[in-house]
């Protein structure tokens, strides 16, 4: 009986230690599972902040797409997308699929004085300007962008948005398929009716008057900017008339324009003045 008793003593000892070390195991196990779920969830944090930082990302049917102008976001409407500002309630633009013949009835039925293919940005891309009699808006920015297969038009009212900005969601589209196609140079745009080329990527600071203030980050580069005034010389449509290092001044062919481009740091200056005008 003594053996007995000993040997179901020896047992329950021999169970109890299994099953403390069975119960560190789960603890060390659990311990483990929570340190690399907690990583997981700081890395798709992070991915999250970063998506966030380089623009909407919104999905149009089954074609997702984003930009990179932060301060415009969209909503779903009706099927399509429209476009706001942060701080404005009032819609500043739209996006949605076209067929052909949709694309021709805008084009058509709309006071198009414009039409422009726009080289080299993302997608094959169409630039048509409608003249608009509106209070609040002047010009609307049609852009037809070829992704695939699908045709999706894009509008954008100026002044709701300025020409900078609505340049900046369409030469940074990305409809993740197809990928799209990134130009290893600075692009170039005019603004509304003129034929000064303007770089894309340009963020409005202050436009008053006749004065345009932006921050171009690129322009900092002195080479940068070197290569812009070439570009505005190589147009054919502008002289230049004085060279003061960072400050250059431009004339208009036909004498009707002048305008002052100067940088300072990223700060690019726009002065124009109209010496023939008639007042």
């Amino acid at each position: 009986m003594r053996n007995k008793i000993k040997s179901s003593i020896g047992t329950q000892a021999g169970q109890k230690e299994k099953y403390r070390i069975i119960e560190w195991k789960n603890i060390v196990l659990t311990a483990l599972f929570l340190f690399i779920s907690a990583g997981l969830l700081i890395q798709l944090q992070k991915h999250y902040q970063y998506t966030e930082r380089i623009g909407q990302s919104h999905t149009i049917n089954d074609l997702s797409f984003k930009w990179d102008l932060e301060s415009v976001y969209s909503e779903k409407k009706e099927g399509d997308f429209a476009f706001f500002e942060e701080g404005n309630p009032e819609q500043v633009g739209m996006a949605g699929f076209v067929t052909d013949g949709e694309k021709d009835k805008i084009i058509n039925t709309r006071a198009m004085n414009m039409a422009k293919e726009m080289d080299n940005f993302p997608y094959p891309t169409t630039l048509y300007i409608e003249h608009v009699k509106m209070m609040d808006v002047s010009l609307r920015y049609h852009f037809f962008v070829e992704a695939g297969q699908e045709t999706i038009h894009f509008s954008f009212d100026y002044p709701k948005l300025e020409y900078a900005e609505i340049f900046q969601i369409i030469s940074s589209l990305d409809f993740f398929k197809p990928k799209p196609y990134r130009h290893d140079q600075q692009l170039y745009v005019t603004h509304g009716y003129g034929n000064l080329p303007y770089p894309v990527g340009l963020k409005p600071v202050e436009l008053t008057g006749n004065t345009e203030k932006y921050v171009w980050e690129q322009g900092s580069h002195s080479q940068n900017y070197s290569d812009y005034l070439d570009k505005i010389k190589s147009t054919g449509g502008w002289k230049q008339i004085n060279d003061g290092g960072s400050s250059h001044t431009f004339e208009s062919n036909d004498g009707l324009e002048i305008v002052n481009i100067s940088i300072i740091g990223q700060e690019i200056i726009y002065i124009y003045s109209y010496p023939n005008r008639e007042e």
